[in-house]
């Protein structure tokens, strides 16, 4: 009986050798067949024109909102949106205030002979850190040329309303929000001289 034994054990090792084989070749054609199922059939289809156009407009929506709720300014209504009863009162500041970055006084011309000299902070969002903002993406010179714009060649008399001055100081900050990104939150007339 022992040579029966001895004669049954080789076999057994040349099924185990087959058996391993078999699961050595079939595994990696498993694993291919997987990879390209995933790369034709279970991928998502690339979306629309429609659906990147609703998210672009999504994205500009949030941002629009973002830079008002920052400027004291209503929040933009949904297009969207079919509730009548939108937002409508200015909106509260939703996120933490970051640092500010302070800049260099501008002086200008008003109409007729007078001056305007006005000193400039961007609030930046929370965690920028103002030296690099100030290198690397210099914002300050999109609020320099916004302000200088939007008070060149007003008059004296125009600019001695305090309302009308924080109402162009936070459409400013609004402006400068939105097309930096949200880099910048809003900025302040931090000195406004005339003479």
């Amino acid at each position: 009986m022992a040579e029966g034994e001895g004669e049954a054990a080789p076999e057994e090792e040349k099924k185990k050798g087959g058996m391993k084989g078999l699961i050595i070749k079939i595994v990696p054609l498993l694993l291919i067949a997987l990879v390209i199922a995933k790369m034709t059939v279970l991928k998502p289809p690339p979306p629309t024109a429609a659906q990147l156009k609703a998210k672009a407009a999504a994205t500009k929506l949030a941002l629009d909102t973002k830079c008002a709720a920052a400027n004291g300014l209503k929040a933009p209504k949904d297009p969207a949106s079919q509730d009548k009863s939108a937002n409508t009162t200015p909106t509260t500041k939703a996120e933490p205030e970051g640092p500010v970055l302070d800049l260099d006084s501008k002086t200008m011309n008003l109409d007729g002979s007078h001056f305007l000299k006005v000193g400039l902070s961007l609030q930046l969002p929370a965690g920028s850190v103002p030296d690099d903002v100030k290198v690397k993406e210099n914002w300050g010179s999109v609020a320099s040329q916004l302000v200088i714009d939007t008070f060149s060649g007003r008059t004296f008399s125009e600019l001695t309303s305090d309302t009308l001055r924080l109402q162009l100081q936070h459409e400013i900050g609004n402006d400068v929000c939105e097309r930096t990104g949200g880099k910048v939150v809003t900025v302040y007339l931090t000195d406004f001289v005339m003479q």
